[in-house]
Order: structure tokens, then C-alpha cells, then sequence
């Protein structure tokens, strides 16, 4: 027996389980290399649909036969190919519900896997979401390059005081006020169709904060490279704290570790003291946790 046919096995019993417990999640973390065979495959569950991004051209036939064999008849099996421009899909089974949400925690969220990359919800920050649902009574929250607002709904559901999200994109904020209507969720949120740099100085006018949440992509590109603008960021955003806030920042780069974002706090002219590092969600297993998502928080001294 092959390891990837042991794979494939466990893969059954993974996949069975999460859709049983009903709840958007990661299933396998191919890209993590704990997969033998399967290194550029992740495969996702958003209810009811199983979601198989790829991204390498590599025949992932077996793979493909198992799961549309196995759940098609029940479930909506989507094949994403990341590996050319067009991100092109394949669908098989069952129509997917519109509009489309999904369970995390006590939360829902839209989601879309037509689009043409990312789904609306990106699954590393799991953990990170339940974590705002339990420590936020009471907080004002900034929460930078805030995509469709997830963070903000976690945190408006744990007892924010206030939120104010940023984005450049406005119909990112648009899905993510549809996510706080979906939960319930009215007042004391604010978005703002800003650029992060460029508007710091109205940033500012919204403030002060008890805690700064900065989740850019690694490369947005005029307006934000993470090796050049961090570092800018951090200087002209993190004076709207107030005594003691705290700063949560995050990068998604496979090129650098934790010290990279440690250094910046470090060379900054205010003085923080370095509370926690924290990785991806449980579900995105990685041979080397720094290879993805890092989050570093600090306390503003």
C-alpha cells in the first residue's frame, strides 16, 4: 500500500468527521508538507461543499475519482485550479446555496467559491476569531486591511465596544457589513474605504485603541509591501493606542519568521514589550509553523 493510498484513507475519516460537526474548516493542509503526495493540494470544507484548491499542475486523478465518487451524491465537490490565471473550477453534485454561509464557532459568515481566488474567509485565523469571541468585552478595535471583517464580527460578538474595519477594497467592506447584519450585529461598527498609509491621520481621528489588528497580505501591490511598509505602519498607527494597548501583528510570508516582525517592534522610537507569537489554526499542519501564518502581539509600554 502506497502512502498515498494510506492518505487517502485518513483523508475519509477527516473529511467524514468535519461534515458531521457542520462547521466551515480546514480538512488537509497538503501545502504544510505532512501529506506525502498531496504537497500542492489543501482541501477545505465550507458546507456543504467540499472545496479542493490546487496548485501545482500535477494529476491529481485518484484524488479527484475518491472524493467525487465517495461525496458527490451528497455534497457539492469543487475542484479549484490556483496553478493558471484564470483559477478556473469544476463543480460536481449538488448547487450550492446563494447566498452562501457557513458555521464557525458561535459565527456565520458568507462565503463565495466562484470567485475567482480567495473565498471571503481565510481559515488560518480560525483560532485567532475565537479567541476575539472570549477577550473583547469592552474594547475599541482597529482592524486593519480587514477583507470582509470576520475579525470584527468575532470581536463585535465578543463584547467590542467598537470596531473601526479598513480596507481599500469597498466591496470587501460590503460583504463584511452583510456578515454583521448575517450575525446580528448593529452599531458601533465602522468601515472605511481607506488606504491604510494614506489615511493615517483620519485613522487616527477615530481613536484611541485598546487593540490594533494588522493582517495585510504580504504584497498589495503600490500601496503595501510588507519588507518596505510594515515598518511605516507600525510608526504612524501605533501612537493611536492607548497606555497599554495592545498590537497584533501578522504576516503570511513563507520568507520570513517571527524575528522579522519582533525586529520591527524592536527599531520602533516607542517602547512595546512582546507578549505572545502564535501560528496558523490546529488544522493547517506544517512541517515548519513559520512557513505560514504568524502572528506576533505586543503591549504598548
Amino acid at each position: 500500500m502506497s502512502e498515498r493510498e494510506i492518505n487517502f484513507k485518513s483523508l475519509e475519516i477527516e473529511i467524514d468527521s468535519a461534515i458531521e460537526r457542520a462547521e466551515v474548516t480546514r480538512i488537509l493542509h497538503g501545502r504544510g508538507g505532512t501529506y506525502p503526495g498531496l504537497e500542492e493540494v489543501n482541501i477545505d470544507l465550507y458546507p456543504p461543499a467540499i472545496f479542493v484548491s490546487q496548485f501545482k499542475d500535477e494529476d491529481i486523478s485518484d484524488l479527484r475519482s475518491f472524493l467525487i465518487d465517495k461525496y458527490s451524491t451528497r455534497n457539492t465537490v469543487i475542484f479549484q485550479e490556483r496553478f493558471n490565471r484564470e483559477n478556473s473550477l469544476t463543480k460536481f453534485g449538488n448547487d450550492l446555496p446563494s447566498p452562501h454561509s457557513v458555521k464557525e464557532h458561535s459565527a456565520k459568515y458568507l462565503v463565495n467559491l466562484a470567485s475567482n481566488q480567495n473565498t471571503g474567509l481565510f481559515l488560518d485565523m480560525r483560532e485567532k476569531r475565537a479567541e476575539l469571541i472570549e477577550n473583547c468585552r469592552g474594547l475599541d478595535i482597529l482592524n486593519l486591511f480587514s477583507y470582509t471583517c470576520s475579525l470584527s464580527v468575532a470581536a463585535m460578538l465578543g463584547g467590542a465596544n467598537k470596531v473601526v474595519n479598513i480596507d481599500q477594497k469597498k466591496s470587501f467592506l460590503n460583504i463584511g457589513r452583510e456578515n454583521h447584519r448575517l450575525n446580528g450585529i448593529e452599531g458601533s461598527v465602522i468601515y472605511k474605504n481607506w488606504d491604510v498609509l494614506k489615511s493615517h491621520n483620519q485613522i487616527g481621528r477615530l481613536g484611541p485603541f485598546d487593540l490594533i489588528i494588522c493582517d495585510p497580505p504580504s504584497n498589495q501591490g503600490k500601496s503595501f509591501y510588507y519588507k518596505k511598509d510594515y515598518a511605516k505602519i507600525i510608526k504612524k498607527l501605533g501612537g493611536y493606542l492607548k497606555p497599554e494597548g495592545q498590537f497584533m501583528a501578522c504576516l503570511n510570508s513563507p520568507f520570513e519568521s517571527t524575528q522579522f516582525l519582533k525586529d520591527l517592534f524592536l527599531s520602533d522610537e516607542r517602547e512595546w514589550e512582546f507578549l505572545r507569537e502564535e501560528f496558523s489554526a490546529e488544522a493547517f499542519r506544517e512541517k515548519d509553523k513559520a512557513q505560514g501564518l504568524k502572528i506576533c502581539t505586543f503591549k504598548l509600554l
